[in-house]
């Protein structure tokens, strides 16, 4: 009697027994599996556990390619090659391409994937393909009716026969015990479904990007300061104090103070500019400390035998013996400028020791103001710290030029590293402090040693502030680095400036006047000094010669010299006014005196600049801007400055000071916009 197999598989018995055969056969070749070990299993299993196998710590990656992040492969060339590799033998027909028997286009990842996976629930099944017609598509209620027919435990959802296959991997894709299983199994699937690692975001293509999508990330774009070409160093706005404060990468500050000072001036620094700097250093002439940073005594290791029984250095031992406020001890001691001249070599000393091999050091005081982002622009983009090494405000003493310490300077780091290895470099200078005005005069000294000269980059570092700074040509259009002899309100009043102006340009020497100076130009200030003094005229009588200052006396013209109206300007303040209205105009002592009086004088001048207002080149050439007039002494100045209030008990010794307001306006017009200027060192 034959066994008829289309019978069986034509009927729903037949279909039953045909399915529990094979899901026996699955049961028996799957259990043995998920029983081996990784120390137990052979073949090519084995060979699996050389990459899948936790080696490492608890928290390293057990199967490496399966993140982003890791671009090693499971199984690497040379493991499918060679000795020790799995040969082609080792893999069965299925890494084959059908169409020609050579390796599928995947090639090794196609075996890595029939390594994972050793069996799945489309091969226990027949395919449609292979079913009888009839069965391909079965009525709803024929099928219904062989669910309800079957017993309870044999109607199984599909993913029964999924639940050994995860099994079976799990035996060789150990989980970390630190990582939850859902991180781990979730890519491990991916990987097998694809037979390539699936990255947590897809990269973007730049060249399937539009022309509209490139553009629009070009306008959206930060700009990098460091590399503009000269337009934008400061934000357009900010959220906080700091923002668009250029990086300090390679660019160490230096700060110079002293302990009779250092409570009055360093506080508004420290919350300032120095707020935005990470790391900075401040050396004085005593240990102290200023809120959360310390200011550190670089005179520490000056020797006895420098120190003597010079006044300085009585007065230094007066501040470390002090057992209160430093303004109680010391205010009414001298000395502070000279014990100043041994900070500077020392700090060199000091600087290289706690920050080394910087691009640049920049030095400066307590009083000064620094415009970060016109210097680190500067630094980073016109000068090469080869070519120069030491720049600055440049002065001159003995023939000597040297940096002006109080506009601040800056030194590569070649140099300071050269510097410092000089041995006994310090020392050697403290001998010599006691003859010398100056400790920045020393310091130039000093550079001197290694071969380098001082660069001038003088207005771009300046030595004035806004209300001393000479407004002209040669103080207008340049890029401003520094000033000097700032007190706490003045350095507050600047960085509010800085915080608050509406232009993201490089800040040059008229934004100083255009901020701090227009605001208060008038053409006339009692109990003011507004610092004129390029050209005095003093009466001539022996008195008002005697009670003019030396430096009056050498600015004096020649009575030879003048003109009309400068030959009376001693006489009054309006007197001394029209100097500057009548410069450039040659009104001849003839059309002078015919004048009747001193109004129609006045009125001569004004007629005579009115008819020439428009004249673009009288206006850019003008030489006179302003007056002061002082006990029977009349001094007017080629540039124009804000000066100061000067008050005395005597009402006939009053200081006044003016401006031709006229004048300033018309040159400010002619001279028109320009862009910053840099010094070229």
């Amino acid at each position: 009697m034959g066994f008829d197999l289309s019978s069986a598989w034509s009927s729903p018995r037949g279909w039953k027994l045909i399915t529990l055969t094979l899901l026996g056969l699955t049961l028996l070749l799957i259990v043995p599996l998920y029983q081996l070990s990784d120390h137990d299993a052979s073949g090519i299993y084995s060979h699996l556990t050389k990459y899948l196998g936790h080696g490492g710590d608890a928290n390293s990656d057990p199967v490496p390619s399966v993140y982003p992040n890791n671009t090693e492969p499971v199984i690497t060339d040379d493991d499918l090659k060679g000795p020790g590799g799995i040969d082609n033998t080792d893999l069965d027909d299925s890494n084959k391409s059908e169409a020609d028997g050579t390796e599928s286009e995947d090639g090794a990842d196609d075996r890595v994937e029939d390594l994972y996976v050793t069996t799945s629930v489309a091969e226990s099944e027949p395919t449609e393909e292979s079913k009888p017609e009839e069965e391909l598509t079965p009525a709803d209620d024929e099928i219904k009716s062989e669910e309800e027919n079957k017993p309870e435990d044999e109607i199984k959802p599909e993913s029964t026969f999924t639940t050994p296959v995860a099994e079976t991997q799990s035996t060789y894709q150990p989980i970390s015990e630190n990582e939850p299983e859902s991180t781990f199994t979730t890519p491990a699937a991916e990987y097998q479904s694809t037979s390539q690692p699936i990255p947590e975001s897809e990269p973007e293509n730049d060249e399937n990007k539009t022309e509209e999508e490139e553009k629009h990330e070009e306008e959206i774009k930060p700009e990098n300061p460091d590399q503009n070409s000269g337009n934008s160093v400061y934000p357009e706005s900010r959220t906080s104090p700091c923002d668009g404060f250029p990086s300090m990468d390679g660019i160490m500050l230096v700060m110079k103070t002293g302990a009779t000072e250092a409570f009055t001036k360093l506080p508004t620094q420290l919350l300032t500019g120095l707020q935005c700097i990470e790391d900075f250093l401040i050396f004085s002439d005593l240990e102290q400390q200023v809120g959360k940073y310390h200011v550190y005594n670089v005179l520490e290791n000056v020797k006895t035998e420098a120190k003597g029984d010079l006044m300085e250095f009585k007065l230094y031992s007066a501040q470390e013996s002090c057992p209160v406020s430093q303004q109680d001890c010391t205010t009414d001691m001298k000395g502070g400028w000279e014990l100043d001249k041994y900070k500077f070599l020392h700090m060199i000393e000091r600087t290289w020791e706690m920050r080394p091999n910087m691009e640049w050091y920049v030095f400066a005081e307590a009083d000064s103001y620094v415009f970060w982002p016109n210097l680190v622009w500067w630094l980073r983009n016109k000068v090469n710290p080869k070519d120069f090494p030491y720049v600055g405000s440049v002065a001159m003493l003995k023939g000597f030029p040297f940096a002006h310490g109080g506009s601040g300077y800056v030194i590569s780091g070649e140099t300071v590293k050269k510097m410092a290895e000089i041995p006994g470099l310090a020392d050697k200078y403290d001998l010599m402090a006691p003859h010398e005005c100056c400790g920045d005069y020393l310091m130039a000294l000093a550079v001197n040693e290694t071969d380098v000269k001082v660069k001038q980059a003088h207005p771009m570092f300046n030595g004035e502030k806004p209300n001393t700074l000479p407004y002209s040509d040669g103080h207008w259009c340049q890029a401003l680095m520094t000033m000097h002899h700032m007190n706490s309100e003045e350095v507050s009043q600047v960085w509010d400036y800085e915080q608050n102006r509406k232009s993201t340009g490089f800040v040059q020497i008229k934004d100083m006047y255009e901020a701090f100076f227009a605001p208060h130009l008038v053409d006339r200030r009692d109990e003011w000094d507004n610092l004129s003094d390029d050209v005095c005229y003093i009466a001539p009588d022996e008195t008002a010669q005697n009670e003019a200052s030396d430096h009056q006396k050498s600015r004096q013209k020649d009575e030879k010299e003048k003109n009309a109206y400068e030959r009376v300007a001693h006489l009054s303040p309006e007197h001394c006014s029209k100097v500057c209205v009548a410069d450039g105009l040659r009104i001849s002592q003839e059309d002078y005196d015919k004048m009747e009086n001193d109004s129609e004088k006045f009125a001569l001048a004004q007629s005579r600049y009115d008819e020439r207002v428009k004249d673009v080149n009288f206006n850019r050439d003008r030489q006179c801007f302003q007056w002061r007039y002082h006990k029977n002494a009349c001094c007017v100045h080629k540039s124009f400055k804000l000066g100061t209030s000067k008050k005395e008990s005597n009402a006939e010794d009053t200081w006044t000071s003016g401006w031709f307001e006229q004048g300033i306006n018309n040159w400010i017009a002619a001279k028109g916009d320009c862009e910053p200027e840099w010094k070229n060192v």
